[in-house]
Protein backbone atom coordinates (compact mmCIF):
# COMPACT_ATOMS: atom_id res chain seq x y z
CA UNK A 1 0.00 0.00 0.00
CA UNK A 2 1.29 3.47 -0.84
CA UNK A 3 2.27 5.88 1.88
CA UNK A 4 -0.78 8.20 2.27
CA UNK A 5 1.48 11.21 2.95
CA UNK A 6 3.19 10.75 -0.42
CA UNK A 7 -0.17 10.35 -2.13
CA UNK A 8 -1.48 13.55 -0.55
CA UNK A 9 1.74 15.38 -1.43
CA UNK A 10 1.42 14.22 -5.05
CA UNK A 11 -2.24 15.22 -5.16
CA UNK A 12 -1.44 18.66 -3.76
CA UNK A 13 1.47 19.22 -6.17
CA UNK A 14 -0.51 18.17 -9.25
CA UNK A 15 -3.54 20.18 -8.16
CA UNK A 16 -1.52 23.29 -7.38
CA UNK A 17 0.08 23.18 -10.83
CA UNK A 18 -3.33 22.83 -12.50
CA UNK A 19 -4.66 25.78 -10.50
CA UNK A 20 -1.65 27.94 -11.44
CA UNK A 21 -2.13 27.04 -15.11
CA UNK A 22 -5.82 27.90 -14.93
CA UNK A 23 -5.05 31.18 -13.17
CA UNK A 24 -2.65 32.14 -15.96
CA UNK A 25 -5.25 31.31 -18.63
CA UNK A 26 -7.91 33.34 -16.81
CA UNK A 27 -5.50 36.29 -16.49
CA UNK A 28 -4.84 36.20 -20.24
CA UNK A 29 -8.58 35.98 -20.93
CA UNK A 30 -9.22 38.93 -18.63
CA UNK A 31 -6.58 40.99 -20.42
CA UNK A 32 -8.03 40.15 -23.84
CA UNK A 33 -11.58 41.01 -22.75
CA UNK A 34 -10.51 44.35 -21.26
CA UNK A 35 -8.50 45.20 -24.38
CA UNK A 36 -11.42 44.44 -26.67
CA UNK A 37 -13.86 46.44 -24.51
CA UNK A 38 -11.53 49.41 -24.22
CA UNK A 39 -10.84 49.42 -27.94
CA UNK A 40 -14.53 49.04 -28.76
CA UNK A 41 -14.03 46.91 -31.87
CA UNK A 42 -14.44 43.26 -32.71
CA UNK A 43 -11.68 40.97 -31.47
CA UNK A 44 -8.81 40.27 -33.83
CA UNK A 45 -8.35 36.67 -34.96
CA UNK A 46 -5.59 36.24 -32.37
CA UNK A 47 -7.84 37.64 -29.63
CA UNK A 48 -10.70 35.43 -30.78
CA UNK A 49 -8.44 32.38 -30.50
CA UNK A 50 -7.47 33.43 -26.97
CA UNK A 51 -11.15 33.82 -26.05
CA UNK A 52 -11.76 30.21 -27.03
CA UNK A 53 -9.77 29.28 -23.92
CA UNK A 54 -12.91 30.07 -21.89
CA UNK A 55 -14.20 26.68 -23.01
CA UNK A 56 -10.94 24.97 -22.07
CA UNK A 57 -10.97 26.59 -18.61
CA UNK A 58 -14.56 25.49 -18.09
CA UNK A 59 -13.85 21.92 -19.21
CA UNK A 60 -10.73 21.75 -17.04
CA UNK A 61 -12.61 22.95 -13.96
CA UNK A 62 -15.35 20.40 -14.60
CA UNK A 63 -12.73 17.68 -14.97
CA UNK A 64 -10.99 18.73 -11.79
CA UNK A 65 -14.31 18.58 -9.90
CA UNK A 66 -14.96 15.09 -11.26
CA UNK A 67 -11.41 14.06 -10.34
CA UNK A 68 -11.74 15.31 -6.75
CA UNK A 69 -15.11 13.61 -6.36
CA UNK A 70 -13.51 10.33 -7.45
CA UNK A 71 -10.44 10.82 -5.22
CA UNK A 72 -12.80 11.27 -2.27
CA UNK A 73 -14.80 8.16 -3.17
CA UNK A 74 -11.64 6.08 -3.52
CA UNK A 75 -10.23 7.39 -0.26
CA UNK A 76 -13.44 6.42 1.50
CA UNK A 77 -13.56 2.99 -0.14
CA UNK A 78 -9.89 2.00 0.06
CA UNK A 79 -8.24 4.41 2.48
CA UNK A 80 -5.91 5.78 -0.22
CA UNK A 81 -6.19 8.43 -2.89
CA UNK A 82 -5.28 6.61 -6.11
CA UNK A 83 -4.57 9.43 -8.58
CA UNK A 84 -4.36 7.14 -11.59
CA UNK A 85 -7.63 5.39 -10.84
CA UNK A 86 -9.35 8.68 -9.98
CA UNK A 87 -8.31 10.14 -13.32
CA UNK A 88 -9.48 7.21 -15.45
CA UNK A 89 -12.99 8.57 -16.02
CA UNK A 90 -11.82 11.99 -17.21
CA UNK A 91 -12.60 12.72 -20.84
CA UNK A 92 -9.91 15.38 -21.31
CA UNK A 93 -6.93 13.19 -22.16
CA UNK A 94 -4.26 15.82 -21.47
CA UNK A 95 -5.79 16.63 -18.09
CA UNK A 96 -6.09 12.93 -17.27
CA UNK A 97 -2.41 12.43 -18.11
CA UNK A 98 -1.32 15.41 -16.00
CA UNK A 99 -3.39 14.37 -12.99
CA UNK A 100 -2.35 10.74 -13.10
CA UNK A 101 1.37 11.39 -13.46
CA UNK A 102 3.59 11.76 -10.46
CA UNK A 103 4.11 15.43 -9.69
Amino acid sequence: MEDPVNTINELCAVSAKEMRDLQQKVQILEDVVFTVFERGTKPTSKEFQALQDFDLVSQTLAGMSQFYDRVGELAEETGTADLVQASEALTLEKLRNRLSSNA
